[in-house]
């Protein structure tokens, strides 16, 4: 399974041979702007749903190729950090003070990393990815990978592929859904179990 957070820049390279990359110019609310490799910045745009966006890179086979080099005129990367810690927060449900209570800092302290301006963040990437409920290399860059074996039963597939249809958020907000339904379940009693 492959997790990954678009971002501006980012050249993403399909497996076949003749397609053409594709270069994400802008990751909106609603979508994804796009152009295709080699059109000029401002012809060729085309915009799709993030999800979309995430379908046609399975299909396709596509695989990160690196960032575009006039990406850099857009953001700095600690903007870009900024920016992932804003949606991972949202998307966590904290407040931007819940956020800096749990590490120990100023409500302030965490809008200044989100407006991209760095201010002692090293020191506490650990302790924010863990709190955000993501790997650090997933706040870094914006990516992590993790394969996973597993034998599904067919509605056990069902779920996969419904969730593999979603965009990050989503994703997100079905994992808290089904463990909220987990731990109000009552606990399953094996058959034979007389305890």
């Amino acid at each position: 399974m492959h997790y990954f957070i678009l971002q501006p820049g980012q050249i993403w390279g399909p497996a076949g041979p003749g397609a053409r990359s594709r270069v994400v110019v802008d990751v909106l609310r609603d979508g994804v702007l796009y152009r295709e490799q080699g059109d000029g910045p401002d012809r060729g745009l085309s915009r799709v749903s993030q999800g979309g966006f995430r379908q046609w890179i399975r299909r396709a086979e596509a695989r990160l190729q690196g960032i575009d080099p006039d990406a850099g005129r857009k953001a700095s990367p600690s903007a870009e950090l900024g920016k992932r810690i804003r949606i991972l927060r949202k998307i966590a449900g904290l407040s931007q003070q819940q956020l800096a209570d749990g590490l120990g800092l100023s409500r302030s302290a965490i809008a200044f990393w989100e407006t991209g301006r760095e201010g002692g963040i090293q020191k506490h990437l650990a302790a924010l990815a863990r709190i955000l409920g993501v790997e650090a290399e997933a706040l870094l860059t914006g990516m992590a990978d993790e394969k996973i074996r597993a034998v599904l039963s067919p509605d056990e597939n069902d779920l996969v592929m419904l969730y593999r249809r979603l965009d990050p958020a989503g994703k997100i907000n079905a994992q808290k859904w089904i463990e909220r339904q987990t731990r109000n379940a009552a606990p399953a009693v094996e058959p034979g179990d007389t305890s």
